[in-house]
């Protein structure tokens, strides 16, 4: 188990009554609110502003313009996460859950508390601030959930690792295959035979790798052929799509040369995408999480 946190990575951390402050201010809306952000991102640099979330302090960084627009890290995007959630909990197995860039832990927070079915919790983050933060937020969960410093590709080794360094953190970081660096690579099927980790029925794979996508499905190959169920979710993004001259299809069939499934999109109350047509005709182009099952119960 990987829990350490980069002792190099240090966050300004608000007194009690400030941070209370801006965690209220955080959940609602008011007027000027977009303008105290921004007066508050160029005052206070590295900054955490902790909220409460399954009982526990969970931490979200100051300059994370996400947290307020979505009142918090309790109410993040919860349109498209709630579908994903109940997917989840309606197998009524008990379940793994690897979180593929992981960033700080919200995704598999939320998880923890919608799906009492999840017994394990892998969170896999390459960037070393955000898995500060990760480490910070995953501890206060049972002892099933486990933080890793690294990304998930199709190869195990280490590469070069893009970021913005002004930010507290960097949701578009990426890995570059192609660049010698100090970021730990894996592929979860050989992550998983060498940790020697057995997992439950129901493996739940969360894929938002930045561009490392058809890789990281491709890396888990074993894992999704031998597992009873599989739930998917993954990240359709226009921006990272042409970075990467990939379409939809070329996500959607790398999964489903592995085995069968059926795709919804959870923002447009889980429409069913009609897989003899190219993604983009049925649906408007912009960034969309996608929830792929299992057709086959193994």
């Amino acid at each position: 188990m990987n829990r350490s946190v980069n002792s190099d990575v240090n966050f300004h951390r608000f007194n009690r009554i400030a941070n209370a402050c801006l965690a209220s201010l955080q959940k609602y809306d008011w007027p000027g609110k977009h303008r105290l952000y921004l007066w508050l991102c160029a005052k206070y640099t590295d900054a955490l502003i902790a909220h409460e979330l399954n009982r526990s302090p969970f931490y979200v960084p100051l300059d994370e313009w996400c947290f307020w627009l979505e009142k918090g890290p309790q109410n993040y995007y919860l349109d498209e996460f709630v579908p994903f959630f109940d997917k989840i909990k309606h197998t009524e197995q008990d379940v793994s859950f690897f979180d593929l860039g992981a960033d700080i832990g919200t995704v598999s927070a939320l998880a923890n508390q919608y799906c009492p079915n999840i017994k394990q919790i892998f969170a896999f983050e390459p960037n070393p601030k955000s898995f500060a933060i990760l480490t910070k937020n995953l501890a206060a969960l049972p002892h099933h959930a486990f933080c890793y410093n690294s990304a998930v590709s199709n190869f195990d080794g280490l590469v070069g690792f893009s970021s913005d360094a002004k930010r507290t953190v960097d949701h578009e970081g990426a890995i570059n295959p192609n660049i010698a660096g100090d970021t730990q690579v894996v592929s979860l099927d050989s992550w998983l035979s060498i940790k020697g980790y057995q997992t439950h029925p129901v493996v739940v794979l969360k894929v938002d790798v930045e561009g490392q996508e058809i890789q990281a499905i491709e890396g888990a190959k074993d894992l999704i052929t031998s597992s009873k169920a599989v739930i998917v979710l993954l990240e359709i993004h226009p921006q990272v799509l042409a970075k990467t001259q990939s379409t939809p299809e070329d996500l959607l069939n790398c999964l489903d040369s592995i085995r069968s499934f059926d795709w919804y999109v959870p923002l447009l109350n889980n429409q069913v995408v009609d897989r003899q047509r190219e993604f983009f005709e049925q649906f408007p182009t912009q960034q969309y999480d996608l929830i792929a099952v299992s057709k086959t119960i193994l």
